[in-house]
């Protein structure tokens, strides 16, 4: 099948010549790799061109950030259909195919199954980040939650496509057109929040978003950049939590955000005293704690970007 991939790469040579190799092993050649580069000083190039296939390689004068940097991608864009992936993805089959014709189906952007390279479950999705269904989460543990509340709570677990919020940024699909209406990325937002917010302005521009476990998977190192800015691996960073919280309060406002930052650290401080407990405690759940308290005080962002017509 026929379609655009795009890569944004800052200092990634190495993932992304991993993410090319399992290309090569699983992808027929047919599709378009697009690899911005945001003014690295490492061979992003020579990494994006042992693609078998055609290759657009531009790399940027200055460090643009991932969603300006993805928004270039998508613009240089042939196929109908795009798929956003971080470098520090993998593939391990050839459903990445199916990914991009169900985006064109459904009209949507829609996310894989994404799981560490452990084999374990990376949360990809997400249902309401205000409202009730964050207390819900806050206070049911996802292994207990039922079925069918799952797409509101944690619906990185289930099994079969649901319609959720908003996906991950480590693989978006959608249709070029959909993704160029939208931005798709905000360009005042710099690292982190963008796929929330992406997530959010599709779904009041009338986009769904769906995650779907049932037609494709894929492997997320995971920070693969930010682990240069923060100097550790780290997936919770306070600097994350504020934006995640300009994020809500833009679309939101200040009383429904508050009020999803107070179930956000519930729902982390209550995890953290039961691993405790369980004597299952991790460097990650203390993290993830501590980044939700030190958010208290965040700058709020611009008035979003407008679709385009």
């Amino acid at each position: 099948m026929s379609y655009s991939i795009v890569v944004v790469s800052w200092q990634c040579a190495g993932f992304l010549e991993g993410l090319v190799a399992s290309m090569n092993r699983h992808l027929d050649g047919g599709q378009q790799l697009v690899v911005v580069d945001n003014a690295s000083t490492d061979d992003a190039e020579s990494a994006a061109r042992t693609w078998k296939g055609e290759v657009d390689f531009l790399r940027l004068e200055a460090n643009r950030g991932f969603g300006a940097a993805n928004n270039v991608g998508v613009e240089r864009a042939r196929h109908d259909a795009v798929v956003m992936l971080n470098p520090d993805t993998e593939l391990t089959d050839a459903s990445l195919d199916g990914l991009a014709a169900v985006a064109l189906e459904l009209h949507a952007l829609v996310g894989p199954r994404v799981r560490f390279p452990d084999g374990s479950l990376q949360p990809s999705a997400s249902g309401p980040e205000v409202g009730g269904w964050p207390w819900v989460r806050a206070v049911l543990p996802g292994a207990v939650t039922p079925r069918r509340m799952l797409r509101y709570t944690e619906p990185c677990r289930l099994e079969e496509r649901a319609r959720v919020q908003w996906l991950t940024g480590a693989c978006i699909a959608g249709p070029r057109d959909v993704l160029r209406r939208l931005g798709p990325f905000d360009p005042a937002m710099h690292l982190y929040g963008e796929d929330l917010d992406l997530g959010l302005r599709a779904g009041l521009a009338g986009v769904p978003s769906y995650i779907c476990p049932d037609v494709c998977t894929v492997i997320h190192h995971g920070g693969g950049s930010s682990s240069l800015v923060y100097g550790s691996r780290d997936g919770w960073r306070a600097d994350g939590t504020k934006q995640w919280r300009a994020v809500l309060r833009r679309t939101y406002g200040r009383r429904r955000e508050t009020l999803g930052w107070w179930a956000l650290t519930l729902n982390l401080g209550l995890r953290a005293a039961a691993k405790l407990v369980l004597g299952r405690r991790t460097p990650r759940d203390r993290s993830a704690f501590g980044a939700a308290l030190e958010a208290r005080h965040f700058q709020e962002l611009p008035p979003p970007p407008q679709p385009r017509p």
